[in-house]
């Protein structure tokens, strides 16, 4: 958390934000949030106009106007927020706000924070002429919501683990968490701790139709907000209609046989064990 759909949701409220606004400033009121040398970081961004913000993954891509670009890897807790600039590391800062970027455009000042609860989000910058090395290293999987069903099957079957760890692999595709893999694998009918390798190909075409049904149903709404994760533009409500995650013990919507909680490498996992096999 956040996941895909928050991730995607946060990219598109920068989207609608920040293009055409140059970095004018940034402070850093916890240093090791920035992974990559804090001097290189400023130099990198400090003047450059952003042009363009994404999502890879998990993380969020700010492209640049030099050809830079910065990520955000946003791990359990990170998230962004506009509000006024502090001036200094003795300002006002919002809670959990850990970096500040000074934006400015045509007749208007914002401050973009970077905020992290548990401090585990890492933010990167490379110069034009890394950035693709960059991404390359991460060796990211291929992103559910665009996969095609074919490549899908075959990235999963090829691995022996169990079937929810697979998906947690971002390696092997990018985007899923905890949330979504069990939401996905509860509405597909598939049990978390199956070899991903005995899926037949009828079986990952159904979870990746479910998977990127739920995805975007998700995004529509905002994405999940089970715990702190908010957008530029408020939170989100798809934890309204979780099916499996969280319910632990509870009964399950299809059956009425509670469901079971177990760790799936060291991950909390709720699935039934009479609808899901």
């Amino acid at each position: 958390m956040p996941e895909l759909p928050e991730a995607e949701t946060m990219a598109r409220d920068l989207q609608r934000r920040t293009p055409g606004l140059l970095i004018a400033d940034l402070l850093a009121a916890y240093p090791p949030i920035i992974a990559s040398d804090g001097d290189l970081f400023r130099e990198i961004l400090v003047g450059q106009t952003i042009v363009q913000v994404g999502r890879l993954g998990k993380l969020v891509r700010f492209d640049l106007s030099s050809g830079a670009a910065f990520f955000a890897h946003l791990k359990m807790t990170g998230q962004f927020a506009l509000g006024p600039w502090p001036g200094s590391l003795e300002g006002h800062w919002p809670p959990h706000a850990r970096v500040a970027f000074l934006l400015k455009g045509v007749g208007s000042t914002t401050t973009l924070f970077y905020k992290d609860v548990r401090k585990f989000g890492r933010l990167r910058a490379f110069a034009a002429d890394k950035v693709q090395a960059y991404v390359d290293g991460l060796a990211l999987g291929p992103d559910p919501l665009t996969v095609d069903p074919q490549i899908f099957h075959k990235r999963l079957s090829a691995q022996r683990g169990r079937l929810k760890g697979v998906l947690l692999d971002q390696k092997i595709v990018a985007g899923f968490g905890n949330i979504y893999a069990d939401e996905s694998l509860f509405a597909a009918g598939l049990s978390p701790l199956r070899s991903a390798a005995s899926l037949s190909e009828k079986e990952t075409s159904l979870l990746l139709t479910e998977a990127r049904r739920i995805m975007n149903e998700s995004i529509k709404l905002r994405g999940s907000t089970v715990d702190n994760y908010q957008g530029l533009e408020g939170g989100g409500s798809y934890q309204d209609k979780h099916q499996a995650y969280g319910k632990g013990g509870k009964p399950c919507p299809k059956c009425g046989q509670p469901f079971l909680k177990v760790a799936v490498l060291g991950r909390s996992t709720v699935y039934c064990p009479v609808c899901q096999n």
